[in-house]
């Protein structure tokens, strides 16, 4: 058990936020789709899986990407960007055909799934935050695609400056059904980046035991 989270550990001690990469260094296939499994495999509110990962990496595609995050280098020197996409607020309604299909899955089907979703989904557009609930998923899933490309050595870097316009426009996604949760970029950071300094507070200063 202490060798595992010792392991655990030393991944997130590992990540940091990579500004510049190595051009010349490309991502495999392999471990991109690791990367990604990471991704497809993290938990997310009433197991809707709100998001869709767009995974650029040709260069036109990484061209345009990096003018809709207003060609930061973290984006315009990265050989692989996830664009994490979720759904509009409506796309949520109870009634929606998205809801019906994901809520399928479950044990009971639909009925099941509405007794307990109705009811939050109401609150959420009393509130007008589903949106922002929505957004939120995508930032659950970055954390363990982030994670997962530190436990092979892979850089990252997650990318909250964007056009959300322009990012639709590169990925020809209709803005009436998507939104832009949150990029991340990827590669192997230059030399000079792996020395960046960590900067994190003291546990006894951010948590508290109730």
């Amino acid at each position: 058990m202490k060798d595992t989270r010792d392991s655990f550990l030393s991944v997130m001690k590992r990540r940091y936020a990579c500004k510049l990469y190595d051009t010349t260094h490309s991502l495999s296939r392999d471990t991109l789709a690791f990367i990604m499994e990471a991704g497809r495999l993290s938990p997310s509110s009433f197991g809707l899986e709100h998001w869709h990962f767009w995974v650029l990496t040709s260069e036109n595609s990484l061209s345009l990407i990096s003018e809709a995050c207003f060609s930061q280098d973290a984006v315009a020197t990265s050989p692989a960007v996830v664009c994490i996409m979720c759904r509009q607020a409506h796309v949520y309604a109870p009634s929606s055909p998205f809801v019906a299909e994901r809520a399928s899955r479950f044990p009971g089907g639909l009925p099941v799934f509405l007794a307990d979703y109705s009811s939050y989904y109401a609150y959420l557009e009393t509130e007008g935050i589903t949106n922002q609930w929505a957004r939120s998923q995508c930032y659950i899933a970055a954390a363990n695609i982030m994670s997962a490309a530190a436990s092979c050595d892979v850089d990252s870097c997650a990318i909250e400056g964007f056009d959300n316009r322009k990012v639709l426009s590169t990925l020809s996604l209709d803005p009436n059904i998507w939104q832009t949760g949150l990029i991340v970029s990827l590669g192997y950071g230059k030399p000079d980046e792996a020395d960046r300094l960590r900067i994190r507070m003291n546990s006894e200063d951010i948590v508290t035991y109730v």
